[in-house]
């Protein structure tokens, strides 16, 4: 099973690709509200939370996210901290970020080893690469933006708690 659902942002669509053949896979996309220090300027923060339910062994599961910035004078690349892999792009107009959990993140969470890859310095893939008959998997990622400032809170809003 393939899905591609997507989230439009002011630098040009989020897009998300989904490989989950053998699974049942569930989304949410929800506008949330965001966690960032309060010196920080407002964003807005929108989460992509799946579930992903094995109907036979599963191999090869993957979650990629990428931005097709169609806006111009899009610049950036991968932005990732502790617990978090990340990409956040801008311009004159806006700031974006997309991210969600690293690999220690979702093995103490889940116990599941998931592996993050970045192919390029705008798109991400999360990889599971096995999930037994019945077995469960969640993934949540993020997408966060606001309007031009030296003190972005975008990639605060993508790490989510």
């Amino acid at each position: 099973m393939t899905v591609s659902p997507r989230i439009d942002t002011p630098l040009g669509p989020v897009t998300f690709v989904v490989r989950a053949d053998g699974a049942e896979v569930e989304l949410g996309i929800t506008k949330t509200e965001a966690v960032i220090p309060s010196e920080y300027p407002p964003v807005e923060l929108w989460t992509a939370a799946w579930r992903f339910t094995a109907r036979e062994a599963v191999t090869g599961l993957e979650v990629t996210v990428g931005l097709t910035a169609t806006a111009p004078g899009v610049d950036g690349g991968p932005d990732s901290g502790e617990r978090l892999h990340a990409v956040t792009l801008e311009n004159a107009d806006a700031v974006v970020s997309v991210g969600g959990p690293d690999e220690e993140r979702l093995s103490a969470e889940f116990g599941l080893e998931w592996t993050v890859h970045f192919l390029d310095d705008r798109t991400l893939t999360w990889s599971l690469p096995a999930l037994e008959p019945s077995g469960t998997a969640r993934l949540t990622l993020a997408v966060a933006w606001s309007g031009p400032t030296d003190l972005p809170a975008t990639w605060w809003a993508v790490d989510l708690p």
